[in-house]
Formats: structure tokens, sequence, C-alpha cells
């Protein structure tokens, strides 16, 4: 048991002459006094629980969920909307200046109002029903059905999830009476999907293989339930929007190349811009959705490639380099050293990297840099209140 004070979010730290030690804390907020029980220790650092809050701060709230500090979906329910933002703003600060990513300024995290009840897609699971002495499996009821707990691999009971939509949390808590009230037919437990395609549309699909199409900045994307698409249809459009804002900034480009494009969300957002428009994706069944969302729109200028990310730069050899956009969305682990080494031999005039991970980005952006790229825009976005995810918008010049 121990007193510390917090320096950084959801840690607190306990110096000493000789050697700092970190204590990873859920639950705290920076500059609170706290009581702390450490329960694990590493090489490097402990974990502990919160025990008690002898000095709170201002911008502590009182979590809406009821399960709030013991559920691993939301982390930062107990902080203001205005410090949740602040903070992660704060952290793809932290994580530049790591990698040595020079840059003018930040902008402030951009979000919306609707910091509830804005998730469209939950996938809520159970585990395995407990077996006998024997080791048969027993004809016994599912005894919890919602997300992982903050400290462990244990599922917590979910009754209702305050970040989803009501069409959602409906069609979830129906599902969950049924499974509930019957002997469970898995042997092994499983994972429910739930996605609405509209918000002005309560309709919920839980097939993944089922189509649903949602509505974009005046753009139908259609996909399969179960494959990526954003979840947040309050902030997704302003994203869009900023993006292909910054892709076009200047009003002198005049080719664009969407690496890691998906079913070709900012790719057709931003094809009435410029004159020729290629997007590639790993994924075969979301180049397919891609290339039907194309005809869709009524979009020509488009073409779609299912190959890796390197893979493009062997289709966009043509493109001037002096008004080509390189359009980068890769997966939380950022780009591949493959991948960037061809992106700087292709030199493309402008970068537009958005990430969902500020320290995979920042690494990357460092690499950027040295290849001879200045940083002239960075955007933070909230498209997860309530929980520390945080996607970032990086804009990258070529050096004269």
């Amino acid at each position: 048991m121990g007193i510390g004070r917090t320096d950084v979010s959801s840690h607190s730290s306990n110096s000493s002459e000789t050697k700092p030690w970190v204590i990873m804390v859920p639950g705290v907020i920076p500059g609170e006094k706290v009581v702390v029980k450490i329960f694990r220790n590493f090489p490097n650092y402990s974990e502990a629980d919160l025990v008690e809050i002898l000095q709170a701060s201002p911008e502590r709230t009182v979590p809406p969920c009821p399960i709030a500090d013991a559920c691993g979906g939301c982390q930062w329910q107990h902080m203001s909307i205005s410090l949740q933002r602040e903070w992660k703003t704060r952290l793809v600060q932290e994580a530049l200046e790591q990698y040595g990513v020079t840059y003018s300024e930040i902008q402030p995290c951009l979000g919306t109002d609707e910091t509830l009840h804005y998730r469209s897609k939950l996938t809520p699971h159970y585990q395995q029903p407990a077996k006998s002495k024997r080791g048969v499996q027993n004809e016994k009821h599912i005894e919890a059905i919602g997300f992982q707990k903050q400290t462990s691999r244990q599922i917590i009971d979910v009754t209702e999830c305050l970040i989803a939509t009501p069409a959602v949390n409906a069609a979830y808590q129906a599902a969950r009476d049924q499974l509930l009230s019957e002997p469970s037919t898995k042997k092994k437990g499983a994972t429910l999907l739930f996605r609405q395609a509209n918000l002005d549309d309560d309709y919920v699909e839980s097939d993944h293989r089922v189509f649903l199409t949602t509505v974009v900045d005046g753009l139908k994307f259609t996909y399969r339930a179960g494959n990526f698409f954003q979840n947040n249809y309050y902030v997704l459009p302003i994203m869009v929007q900023e993006l292909v804002a910054q892709a076009i900034k200047g009003d002198q480009m005049t080719h664009l190349a969407d690496c890691y494009c998906g079913s070709g969300l900012f790719a057709l957002s931003a094809a009435k811009h410029f004159d020729r428009v290629v997007g590639i994706e790993v994924n075969d069944l979301a180049i397919e959705e891609a290339t039907t969302n194309a005809v869709a729109n009524s979009i020509s200028n488009v073409e779609f490639l299912s190959a890796s990310a390197e893979g493009i730069f062997k289709v966009i050899q043509d493109f001037p380099r002096e008004t080509s956009v390189v359009v980068v969305d890769p997966p939380r682990k950022g780009c591949s050293e493959e991948f960037l080494e061809q992106l700087y031999t292709f030199s493309p005039q402008r970068i537009v990297y958005m990430s969902c991970d500020p320290t995979t980005q920042a690494r990357d952006a460092a690499g950027i840099l040295k290849a001879g790229y200045s940083t002239t825009y960075i955007q933070p976005f909230d498209l997860f209140p309530q929980t520390r995810h945080i996607e970032c918008l990086m804009v990258f010049e070529k050096k004269v």
C-alpha cells in the first residue's frame, strides 16, 4: 500500500534519488493524491489498484456507467470530456516528442457533443460454460456476457453499454436475454455482433456476412457487417471532411493514392477533387466493396486494387510527383519499413497520414521527416469518447 501523485494519464510515479519507479493505476487523474495497492510487479513498473482518493482533481466526474471502474471497454469515464480531449492532444504531443518529430502546433482534439450512445457497433463476448468435475460440458446457462475486465481477460457481465446507440443496445439486450435463458450450445465462448448502419434507421444486423449501407457526407458505402468501418457516425463525417480538405489544400493536387483504402471511404470522398485516384487494400472482400461503392456513387476516376500497400507504387509510376498526394491509413502497428522506403522513393508532394495509434504514427513520422518532409498539420479526433483511444491526422509536405 502506498501514496503517490499521478504524473501522466492512468499512471502514478514514485521517485527516489536512485531510481524512478512507475506504478500503473487505472482510474486516476494527473495531479491527484491517491492511495494505491500494488498487486503485480514487472522489471520496470508495477500495477496497482486504486484504494482511495485523498485529493481529487476538479475534473473528476462520476462515471455514468455503474461498472466503469471494472469494465475494460471505457477507461476514462471518471474524467470530464474537456480533460479527456486535453489529454488526447497531450498524448499525441508526447509521442511526437519521444521520436523527435518537429512541428509548429497541434490542433485541439476535435469531437462532438455526443459522448455517450454514439457507437454503432458492439462486439460483446461470453466465455465457455464451466465443466463438471468429470470434464464433461455442463448444460449450464452462460454466466456473463459483456467485455473483458480492466485487469484480466475475465468477462464482466454488461446489461447495457452506455457508449452504444440505443438501437444497438436494444438488439444486444434482446439477444442477451435469450442466450442467458437457454443452456449454451457452444463448446467454446463466442463473440457477438450488433451493428447499426445509419443513425436514422433503428435496424441492427448481427450476421457478419450481411451487407450494410452507410451514408457518409452524401456518399453511400456498402460493406459486410463484420468488416471494418468506423463506428462513430457523429465524428466520422468531420474526420473525412478534414482529411479531404488537407489533401486538396492549395488547389494544385491532381492525383491521389489511397493506401490501406478499405471499402473506399477516403478515396471516394476525395475523388471529385482529383483527376485520378488509385486505392489499394490487401483484403479482397474490402476491394470488392470499394469497387461496388464507386459504381453506386457514379465515380469513374477511381481504380481499386487488391494487394499489399507496397504494391501501389508499381501502379502509380506515372503519377506526377509534384501534384500527387498519398493517403496513409494503416492498422495499429503502423507502416512497414518496406512501404515507407517505397514511399520515400516515390516522393509525393504531400503525405496525409491518419492513424489510430499516436506512438506508431510518431515513429513513422520521424522517418518521413528524415526523408525530406516537414510537418504542416496535426489534428487529433475524439472518435471514441470515454476511452483512451485516439485518431490523429498528420500532414507532411515535401521540402523545396
